[in-house]
């Protein structure tokens, strides 16, 4: 039995033994969870122990047996969340559609519209814009066969929206010369969580300041550790949906988190980025708690959050590969400024030459050096081959556009000798 929403002790919720899945969480029944123990009018169990979820006003919450209700004995049907990037190219929408019988793929939903004015992505006169399906995966949060559906989007004439970052990535993508190198990512996206009327870090006294950084990177303890629970369930929703997460640690500055997705090959990076964003999105929804991923949330001296984007391709990772690493590096050299504007908003207050990042105004690169735009690892220079490390974007970027302009560069980008060798001595690198 998946507990997806309840990672531990304190928020679990049993279930009946014919449930399937893991119990959805209500907004109003997160935090009032009270233990119950062979208490008049707790519900019986087989377990020692049961959690029932009660309203503001102590009394069951009439809605728990529908939101734990399995479908799957009664109807073929499924319940489809269509999911869409809304118009500041960083939220995210979604609507719920019934599908006659379960799917395994994309290409057997319909394309689906929605009113674009009230998204900023079309004007009031001409609002429509068109869902076209292109990732699904598990529902976490509804269970059974029920699927969430990444999309993106439009215009009925079958263009690309401005928003729709994907279109582009997925061309870049399907270049040969970019499939014949199956370029791998692994993405270590962090996020700050914030308190909910104040929007101030989780676990910070309203209005001021912990203690200094130092005691809060990967620890344990209540003085230290804020927003375990909404990280442990992540985790595990999104291992539920089939999302290719590959860990979590708490951050450097307290109530912040970060969790790491890859390694995937091509397309499927942005994809699992952006369903994983909406499943946490839901689940601080439910906790009562704000999802920030602006890249420097508290100015002064405290860590900023990025999303750094791991990357190899099939040379690289091949006897020899360090000098097809050094090549690579040296073509980003030359379009630092294009990587840096693509690179998310807000970034330059990120990019300071300060807590663990590089000056946003000067290109860098180093081995083992987390101050360096481009970082390579020991185990890589090592082994002669492996994969870099751009440490360059922002927590907001877009991982279609990080994933595809890496490959870009890389792979299609063809540079002047004259333009390589003033590069290569800038940066002291021998290619």
């Amino acid at each position: 039995m998946a507990q997806i929403l309840a990672p531990s002790t304190q928020w679990q919720m049993r279930l009946p033994k014919t449930s399937t899945f893991g119990s959805p969480v209500a907004t109003k029944m997160w935090s009032p969870l009270v233990l119950k123990h062979n208490r008049k009018g707790a519900v019986k169990s087989s377990g020692k122990f049961r959690v029932l979820a009660l309203s503001e006003n102590s009394t069951v919450n009439r809605l728990e047996k529908f939101l734990n209700m399995d479908i799957t004995p009664y109807t073929e049907k499924i319940i489809a969340e269509y999911i869409w990037i809304g118009g500041s190219g960083i939220d995210m929408r979604s609507k719920s559609r019934t599908i006659s019988k379960p799917v395994e793929h994309p290409s057997e939903l319909p394309k689906w519209n929605y009113d674009g004015s009230s998204t900023g992505q079309a004007p009031g006169d001409d609002s429509e814009v068109i869902l076209y399906p292109q990732a699904i995966f598990k529902d976490p949060f509804r269970g059974g066969n029920n699927i969430l559906v990444l999309c993106d989007a439009y215009t009925p004439a079958g263009e690309p929206i401005p928003t729709n970052k994907r279109a582009r990535a997925a061309e870049i993508f399907s270049n040969k010369k970019v499939v014949d190198e199956v370029p791998w990512f692994g993405i270590e996206q962090e996020y700050t969580l914030l308190q909910q009327n104040v929007k101030w870090p989780l676990g910070w006294p309203v209005g001021g300041y912990p203690g200094p950084q130092g005691p809060y990177y990967c620890a344990a303890g209540a003085d230290k550790s804020f927003g375990r629970d909404i990280s442990d369930a992540h985790y595990k929703a999104c291992l539920y949906a089939d999302i290719n997460i590959s860990g979590t640690n708490g951050e450097v500055m307290p109530g912040q988190w970060e969790y790491q997705v890859g390694p995937s090959v091509g397309i499927e990076a942005g994809d699992h980025i952006w369903c994983s964003r909406y499943i946490l999105e839901r689940i601080t929804e439910q906790a009562g708690v704000v999802l920030s991923l602006d890249p420097k949330p508290i100015e002064g001296d405290w860590n900023g959050a990025g999303c750094h984007t791991n990357f190899s391709t099939k040379s690289m990772r091949e006897e020899g590969g360090f000098d097809v690493i050094k090549k690579a590096i040296l073509n980003l050299s030359l379009r630092h400024k294009e990587h840096i504007s693509a690179y998310g908003e807000g970034n330059e207050r990120r990019l300071t030459g300060k807590h663990e990042t590089a000056s946003i105004n000067t290109f860098s690169w180093g081995v083992a050096n987390r101050g360096c735009s481009i970082r390579v690892g020991r185990d890589t220079e090592k082994n002669g081959k492996g994969y870099l490390e751009d440490r360059r974007p922002a927590s907001n970027m877009d991982p279609y556009v990080v994933t595809s302009l890496l490959s870009e560069t890389t792979l299609l980008y063809e540079p002047t000798l004259e333009a390589e060798s003033l590069a290569a001595q800038k940066i002291a690198l021998k290619v």
